[in-house]
């Protein structure tokens, strides 16, 4: 879409704006002019009718009115119309002792027409809707008992009164009409003047005002925009345009974003233009700035992700990755993985034999995340291992590890930890359970059951001094252990709700026959599709050992083979 430029659409609207209002100004002063004019010429018109009607015999009048109404007059008027001879008319005004009389107010009324120069002089009177003309200065004797063509202009009148002036177009012929009454020597109004004075001149006049505003309208017009238009584009467009080439070269990908490219414009208008010339230059060193801090925090960041990257590999070779873990021994399947929320994480899990016959089983999880709990996991991995590396105890084992971390633990983290230790030769595991999730045993006819100590204890490193308890329990060929931390059944989808143990547990009762090595995958696909999109917000992470076999007695190994 094309755009329009501000110039154009302030000049648009200066033209408009100016448009209207010498629009209006223009009929304002026309409708004015007028109604004076028409006022004007209304008072002389209606001064003139009153002058005639004040020398006018209302009585000879009210005379003429009663004989226009008797039939002998209507019969003899319809014959002159007929004949076009007034004499029998004049006859009857002369028996009536009228038509002296009626013959000087008729030479008056001419008299007066020539005079004040005025278009139409006459006499008439007014009953209802009926107009019956007694005297006119142009029609002569054939206007007495007229009646007029134009009646239903006093439809509104019930007797001679008063009328406004008017302004109207009589055939042709603009005119001022005025009408005033005539009294008779008992004060009653027996008939009216009116006069009609002639408005071609005047109207004429005033189709020449308007056409002369109409010119003036549109040179004002186009005077106030072309100002308008040189003022907004000096003043407003110009300085924009220089802002926004400014802009362009600041962003320009090549040369843009550098201190040569901040805005360095001449703008001294002391308005809202040159505050945001102001504002546009400030924001651009902010920028530069801002973008100066981003290239060194973003240095610094990649640093620490290299390094990360780094953290994220020694940590992944300190757990054992290669399975099946111990291809010697027929006696047992074993699979283990760790999934963590961040480059690293603190759930660890472990697996190793003490002696030839006794395996150790251990998954943790340090609180918190990140690098802090990373480190603290590699000293609790490493200390557990060096710890039962002569002792079958798991008690002892997480009694001595846990005095070791207590004793300078300033960060105050610690480790939940779940150890075992299985005699492969009778299936007998001895296990203690400093604060971790229960394991879930998946027996070989599919019962599943948690694995709840009698006495479960704090985590690892919380207390100095804890003493842990071993617990007992019987593996049989065919059976299955789980263990993980807390990251599976807390799982928690975009409705914040969680996984749970329900879920798990009934996954585990449907699926416990599949092999170790396809059975975590399976876990982690079912946790994946309950959470879905929702991001993970803590490390994954699961061992599962099935007995295969029971171990036969071959004599002292101690490693694992």
């Amino acid at each position: 879409m094309k755009k329009r430029g501000l110039d154009l659409k302030l000049s648009l609207m200066i033209v408009i704006f100016t448009g209207v209002l010498s629009i209006i100004l223009t009929v304002a002063s026309m409708v004015e002019h007028s109604n004076k004019v028409d006022e004007y010429y209304g008072e002389n018109a209606s001064k003139l009718a009153l002058s005639f009607a004040n020398m006018t015999d209302g009585d000879f009048i009210r005379e003429l009115r009663e004989l226009v109404d008797e039939p002998e007059f209507q019969a003899i008027r319809e014959k002159a119309l007929e004949t076009n001879d007034w004499t029998p008319m004049e006859n009857l005004l002369e028996e009536r002792g009228l038509l002296e009389e009626y013959n000087e107010e008729t030479d008056m009324l001419k008299s007066f027409k020539k005079d004040m120069d005025v278009e139409y002089l006459y006499i008439h009177s007014i009953e209802g809707d009926i107009s019956v003309y007694l005297m006119s200065a142009t029609e002569g004797m054939s206007a007495l008992g007229l009646i007029g063509a134009n009646a239903e202009e006093f439809a509104e009148y019930t007797t001679n009164m008063h009328i406004d002036p008017t302004v109207s177009d009589m055939d042709g012929i603009w005119v001022c009409s005025a009408y005033e009454p005539i009294y008779d020597s008992n004060n009653e109004a027996v008939s009216t003047v009116g006069v009609d004075i002639d408005m071609n001149q005047v109207m004429a006049d005033r189709n020449h005002f308007r056409n002369r505003m109409a010119i003036y309208c549109i040179i004002f017009v186009l005077m106030a925009a072309l100002c308008g238009i040189y003022v907004i584009r000096k003043l407003v467009v110009k300085p924009i345009e220089s802002l926004t080439d400014g802009a362009k070269d600041f962003t320009d990908e090549e040369s843009g974003y550098c201190s040569e490219s901040v805005l360095n414009l001449d703008i001294h208008s002391h308005d809202e233009i040159e505050t945001l010339y102001t504002e546009m230059r400030t924001m651009q060193e902010k920028i530069l700035d801002y973008l100066d801090n981003i290239t060194k925090i973003t240095a610094e960041k990649e640093k620490i992700s290299a390094e990360l990257n780094v953290a994220t590999e020694i940590q992944a070779s300190m757990l054992p990755r290669i399975f099946p873990a111990f291809p010697n021994r027929d006696e047992i399947k074993l699979f283990a993985s760790m999934a963590p929320a961040l480059e690293v994480g603190g759930d660890f899990y472990d697996y190793f034999f003490i002696d030839y016959y006794h395996l150790a089983l251990v998954i943790a999880d340090v609180s918190g995340k990140g690098v802090p709990a990373a480190l603290f996991m590699a000293i609790s991995k490493t200390l557990i291992k060096d710890r039962a590396q002569d002792c079958l105890d798991p008690a002892t084992i997480l009694s001595n590890t846990n005095n070791h971390l207590a004793e300078a633990n300033d960060a105050n983290l610690f480790v939940t930890v779940w150890l075992g230790i299985l005699d492969l030769r009778n299936g007998e595991l001895k296990y203690s359970d400093a604060g971790h999730e229960y394991p879930i045993l998946a027996r070989q006819n599919g019962e599943i059951e948690l694995v709840k100590p009698i006495n479960k204890k704090m985590p690892v490193a919380a207390i100095e001094g804890v003493q842990y308890v071993t617990n007992t329990m019987q593996l049989n060929v065919g059976d299955t252990i789980f263990l993980y931390t807390d990251g599976v059944p807390e799982a928690t989808n975009a409705s914040d709700e969680l996984y749970g143990m329900e879920r798990l547990e009934e996954f585990m009762k449907t699926h416990y026959s599949l092999d170790v090595e396809e059975l975590l995958p399976a876990v982690r696909k079912n946790v994946d599709e309950f959470v879905g999109d929702a991001p993970q917000f803590d490390d994954l992470t699961m061992l599962a050992l099935r007995i295969v076999s029971f171990a036969e007695e071959k004599g002292e190994k101690t490693d694992g083979e």
